[in-house]
């Protein structure tokens, strides 16, 4: 009996002494117990038409000589107004004396409210350490994280712009431009287009046409095709080269975030030639009349040019001169010329030049050998066809023979 008490009073000091050393050690171990380093990062890593995905990555590190242990670890993020937009829970476990551990998860913020202020990640959590498998010191764990989405609108891939422009219909004072863009927008959002700012300049810089295309909205990785019309003054034709300069702000509107960027684009284009604008069906149809009527020392004619303009086109006829030849053994010799001056060829219409020449028979007939009288007078109407304002033109020349007994006598 005696010996029983005595085993059991042994016992009771053994386990006495065992808590003592235990809670010797426990506060040893507090003592020197440091904080495992804690760091949180949030990034966003896409942003489409209907949601973020955040992802968040948890880095521990444990400067402790002994393992520490993980428990009950949350995320919440939630907005400067308090609405909760992300909780995660992330699996517990431990961390080796020394070491790191990283825990890492991924949400979707549905877009809907205003996301413009600060998004505040909140890490909490426990940690701790067993001691013996008996005792287990647990500390409370509390991070916080405030991230902007504002900074995630700076990958924002700025759409692709392409220009194509075309000359139109001529006015009396202008050259119409119908101008093509095609916009492709690769991010995995809608954007906004505001209008665009369209100049037309010349070599030297100046001024020669502006007009605005109304701005659109793109659909998240879609094209469209805008088209704008405008005009030039129709001395923009002088240049040597024509550029269209384009300005515009392209953006996104996001959960409230609004967020644009300024946009430019040039190209260069190419300055028509006049014969462009005449439409092959619809041709200037010119016809000369030579009346031609004996004089006094020559041959007297009256000269009438027919011009039908079929284009709605305002023409001009400069230098309208007819010149003569008499023409011997297929050899063309000059005699004189006849001018008919200058003038509008009306759009749609018929527009008449008359003029008189002289023929003098001092130079028509060879009067110093043989072959006295010509085989035929040859008459080319020679013209530059341009436009109002415009010092680019058109050569023109055409000709005809004139058979010399359809001579009439004077009446």
């Amino acid at each position: 009996m005696a010996t029983k008490k005595t085993i059991i009073a042994i016992i009771l000091v053994v386990l006495f002494l065992i808590n003592i050393i235990a809670a010797a050690f426990l506060f040893v171990d507090i003592q020197v117990l440091a904080f495992p380093k804690t760091t949180l990062r949030v990034d966003v890593i896409e942003i489409n038409t209907d949601e973020i995905i955040i992802h968040h990555e948890l880095q521990l590190y444990n400067p402790n000589s002994f393992e520490m242990i993980l428990e009950d670890f949350r995320i919440v993020a939630t907005t400067t107004e308090g609405g909760e937009v992300t909780n995660l829970t992330i699996d517990g476990g431990s961390i080796s004396g020394q070491s790191h551990q990283n825990f890492t998860a991924n949400d979707r913020i549905v877009l809907k409210g205003n996301l413009s202020g600060l998004l505040s990640s909140k890490v909490t959590g426990i940690v701790g350490i067993n001691i013996f498998g008996i005792i287990k010191k647990t500390i409370p764990l509390e991070v916080t994280v405030l991230t902007s989405l504002k900074e995630a609108l700076n990958k924002i891939t700025i759409p692709d712009i392409t220009i194509r422009a075309e000359f139109g219909n001529i006015t009396r004072h202008a050259i119409n431009l119908t101008t093509t863009i095609d916009v492709s927008n690769q991010n995995p959002f809608g954007m906004f287009i505001k209008n665009f700012i369209l100049n037309v300049t010349t070599e030297t810089g100046s001024n020669v046409g502006n007009f605005i295309i109304s701005g659109a909205q793109i659909p998240a990785e879609s094209s469209v095709t805008l088209h704008g019309y405008g005009s030039v003054i129709i001395e923009a034709l002088n240049a040597k080269k024509l550029f269209v300069a384009l300005h515009t702000d392209v953006g996104a509107t996001i959960a409230g975030i609004n967020k644009s960027l300024p946009v430019s684009a040039e190209i260069e284009i190419t300055i028509p030639n006049l014969e462009e604008f005449v439409p092959p069906d619809k041709p200037l149809e010119l016809s000369l009349d030579i009346d031609l009527s004996r004089a006094r020392g020559g041959l007297n004619g009256n000269m009438t040019l027919e011009v039908i303009n079929p284009t709605k086109i305002p023409f001009i006829a400069t230098d309208l001169t007819v010149m003569y030849y008499r023409v011997k053994n297929n050899q063309k010799y000059f005699v004189a010329e006849g001018p008919l001056g200058s003038g509008e060829l009306v759009p749609e219409s018929t527009t008449y030049f008359h003029g008189e020449m002289m023929l003098y028979y001092s130079k028509l007939f060879n009067f110093s050998g043989k072959g006295f009288l010509p085989d035929a007078v040859f008459a080319q109407l020679r013209a530059k066809i341009s436009l109002p304002g415009v010092t680019i033109y058109i050569p023109v020349a055409i000709g005809s023979y004139i058979d010399l007994h359809l001579l009439r006598p004077n009446q």
